[in-house]
């Protein structure tokens, strides 16, 4: 299970759904919820950045402060939504990207 995974860019939730994104640009719905992939992908490629997206390590491209201490990430070939990193999560997120 775990090479599968390593390859993808991101898990989001969307529409009571759960998908992956793939570096080939395609997204697949996923049988499971969020909270149940976040328990079993590795922390040190994975970091659940809000209530809808878990990210890979190497898909972020760019990190850009936003409003009210958030941070905005851009990924390498993700671009349907915003992907804003919560004010809870800052702080351990910058931990975990260093």
């Amino acid at each position: 299970m775990k090479p599968i995974f390593e390859c993808n860019l991101c898990f989001y939730s969307e529409n009571k759904a759960t998908y992956i994104h793939t570096k080939e640009n395609r997204s697949y719905l996923l049988d499971h919820s969020l909270e149940h992939w976040n328990g079993h992908l590795d922390p040190v490629l994975f970091f659940r950045v809000n209530r809808t997206f878990i990210v890979h390590v190497n898909a972020i491209k760019d990190i850009i402060s936003y409003t009210n201490s958030r941070l905005k990430l851009i990924l390498r070939s993700y671009s349907e939504s915003e992907i804003i990193v919560s004010r809870e999560r800052v702080k351990d997120f910058k931990n975990w990207i260093d």
